[in-house]
């Protein structure tokens, strides 16, 4: 087994401008923080973030740093904020044994009835490095996949710090290792969660196209579970409609991180952007052309408000999961529910 160096938790390096004033008692959310957070994690120092490479270290230690200046508390078990997860990579000749780190942070819940129930908020950390023979640009620097998602994450755990009331229930944010290299991560944080309690729910941002002015969200998986219903709620609150699945035939509800927690029998949904206001071309054209390529990188025209704009759904579908009463259930005869949380209650199919 290879382990790298230990970690250390590193200074952050640029200064943040002033958030959006937003009214008093409700959080901010800041088009400025964001963006440095996802320049931070897709320059190129960072080497893309291969996950057993020294630059995804570093984007860990960051994120790591974040979450401490953020007050959440550490939910790792490796240096307060670290889980290590056995990941075996390839390399041409046989398989060598790595470890890479999984970050977590958890905002306590208040009630005492429900704070052991836990709603995971997730979002994969690696890339898939660098290349030397990509050309002049080696390094595929992730800035949208899936930095953006990172960094939406960030702003909504900074939500629920500064915004005055805690969660019910308890929220716990994870940045995750080896996605690319086969949900290696998330199924080992899955299996192994490091909190006394129950995971009763998983919101996964992967990817989002923060390109556009999005319309709407799309949230694969949402018509599974009462998830959907909750979701859509919290879409409501902002103006921002929840739509079906527009890509049927890929089948993405298998196909990222969120799936792990699934077959551990917990609802959940992969949440991005939707196709409304010329989201379906600006979704289409980064997937055939900046998707797993060295152009998908801080020369894209992000779109910082609309990232503003995603870190807040995220926050209020997080908020809605945790302050709810009744925790999220499998829609009865569904296949997922049925055959990964075979006894566990079921809510009416609507």
């Amino acid at each position: 087994m290879r382990l790298f160096p230990a970690l250390a938790i590193l200074p952050l390096a640029f200064t943040l401008s002033a958030a959006q004033v937003a009214p008093a008692g409700e959080p901010e959310f800041s088009p400025e923080r964001i963006r440095a957070d996802v320049a931070y994690l897709a320059d190129d120092k960072l080497e893309g973030r291969f996950t057993v490479a020294p630059g995804y270290f570093n984007a860990a230690a960051y994120v790591a740093n974040r979450f401490a200046k953020l007050g959440l508390k550490p939910g790792g078990d490796v240096q307060d904020w670290f889980q290590m997860v056995p990941i075996g990579i390839d390399n041409g000749k046989s398989k060598v044994s790595y470890r890479a780190p999984n970050v977590i942070g958890i905002v306590p819940g208040s009630d005492s009835a429900l704070k052991d129930e836990y709603v995971v908020i997730s979002a994969h950390l690696d890339h898939i490095g660098s290349n030397p023979k990509a050309g002049k640009d080696t390094i595929f620097n992730g800035a949208m996949d899936n930095a953006s998602g990172v960094a939406t994450m960030l702003e909504a755990a900074r939500a629920f710090t500064t915004g005055g009331k805690a969660p019910r229930r308890s929220i716990l944010f994870i940045a995750l290792a080896g996605e690319e290299e086969g949900l290696i991560g998330s199924d080992f944080f899955a299996r192994h969660p490091l909190v006394r309690g129950k995971l009763i729910a998983n919101v996964n941002l992967d990817m989002p196209i923060l390109l556009y002015d999005f319309q709407d969200v799309v949230a694969f998986g949402a018509e599974h579970s009462t998830l959907g219903p909750l979701v859509a709620a919290a879409g409501a609150k902002m103006g921002v409609t929840l739509s079906p699945d527009p890509m049927p035939l890929e089948n993405l509800f298998v196909r990222s991180d969120h799936y792990s927690f699934v077959k551990q029998g917990v609802p959940s949904v992969f949440l991005v952007t939707g196709f409304k206001n010329g989201g379906e071309k600006a979704i289409k054209d980064f997937q055939k052309r900046h998707y797993h390529q060295v152009s998908d990188d801080m020369s894209l025209p992000f779109d910082w408000n609309a990232a503003a704009r995603f870190a807040k759904i995220n926050y209020l579908i997080a908020r809605e999961i945790a302050d709810r009463e009744q925790a999220p259930l499998w829609y009865a005869g569904n296949q997922y529910g049925d055959r990964y949380a075979k006894g566990a209650p079921k809510a009416p199919r609507p």
